[in-house]
């Protein structure tokens, strides 16, 4: 069900603050209170884009056994008011990552690898 006062999913996806602690960190802290915690390996092996994912299947192309375990993020930036796009340094770059997307598939804060959280 649905209101105007109840809050929808681009609602909960909507990043506040956005921080790259280090190198191989990404915090962000959604307009519902919550906080999503990524490693920089964490967001490569997400990564959306076509050479990652199959475009008609949606199955993963990309093996996360190749990504390095010492990957960093080389680059963050908005991408209009719905994503991020994140380089890497070993060199791919061309994945935008949905806000929602982001949201369904984070870890919280201090417990990355557990299940994301609603």
């Amino acid at each position: 069900m649905t209101g105007p006062d109840l809050p929808t999913s681009a609602d909960r996806a909507r990043p506040l603050v956005i921080t790259k602690s280090d190198p191989s960190r990404l915090s962000i802290e959604w307009a519902d209170g919550h906080r999503s915690e990524f490693s920089a390996r964490r967001l490569r092996d997400l990564c959306p884009c076509a050479r990652c994912v199959d475009e008609l299947t949606g199955r993963p192309i990309h093996d996360p056994t190749s990504t390095a375990a010492d990957i960093e993020t080389a680059r963050v930036a908005l991408v209009g008011h719905y994503a991020l796009s994140i380089g890497f340094t070993d060199g791919h770059s061309t994945g935008i990552y949905p806000f929602v997307m982001l949201r369904e598939r984070g870890s919280v804060a201090g417990s990355e690898g557990a299940a994301p959280s609603a």
